[in-house]
């Protein structure tokens, strides 16, 4: 070890006064605390737009809207009016024309002269060959946020270890922010 090194171990090895807070656990604490309530934040807001307003929220499963949205993003929809159809360029959800009982996160490439919708990923070379009916549309997009549905999207797609992955980590984050800022070992004398 060089000598700055075994100064630093020492450093860490050695008691703290009594009251005093490791500053390892210090450090380790807030950053811990800063991702959680991040991660609860983003939680509760993509939350109150669907409890206060009757929107809707759905997690991006896959990659044919890259780069605009990625797996894991949570999309907000807006209710769709049912007067006017959205506009070209808009990201909806819509019940997928292809796949009953399946939804489709696209981008409307166009708007036919009976309403129907032509959608298109943005990562997909050619617009979808089947038209979305009126009726099917479930939503307009309004709000991304990024990531937080990770852990969803990874379950359902099947992929246990990346899910367990995240979990696990989550775990050690709440552990780290249950530390006790103090040890637990007797205090070291204070010289005076």
């Amino acid at each position: 070890m060089t000598p700055s090194s075994d100064l630093a171990a020492g450093a860490l090895r050695q008691p703290m006064a009594e009251g005093v807070p490791h500053p390892v656990r210090v450090v380790t604490s807030v950053i811990s605390r800063t991702v959680l309530g991040t991660m609860a934040g983003l939680l509760v807001w993509t939350h109150v737009p669907v409890v206060a307003l009757g929107w809707t929220a759905g997690v991006v499963q896959s990659g044919s809207m890259r780069p605009a949205l990625t797996p894991g993003d949570v999309v907000l929809y807006q209710p769709p009016s049912r007067d006017r159809p959205p506009a070209v360029g808009h990201i909806v959800l819509v019940r997928d024309p292809t796949r009953p009982g399946r939804l489709l996160t696209h981008r409307v490439h166009q708007v036919r002269p009976d309403n129907a919708l032509i959608t298109k990923g943005d990562a997909n070379p050619a617009p979808d060959s089947t038209p979305v009916r009126p009726a099917a549309l479930q939503g307009v997009a309004r709000f991304r946020v990024p990531w937080i549905g990770l852990p969803v999207q990874l379950w359902r797609a099947e992929r246990t270890v990346p899910a367990v992955t995240v979990l696990l980590g989550l775990a050690m984050l709440l552990a780290l922010a249950a530390l006790p800022l103090h040890s637990r070992g007797r205090a070291a004398p204070v010289a005076s």
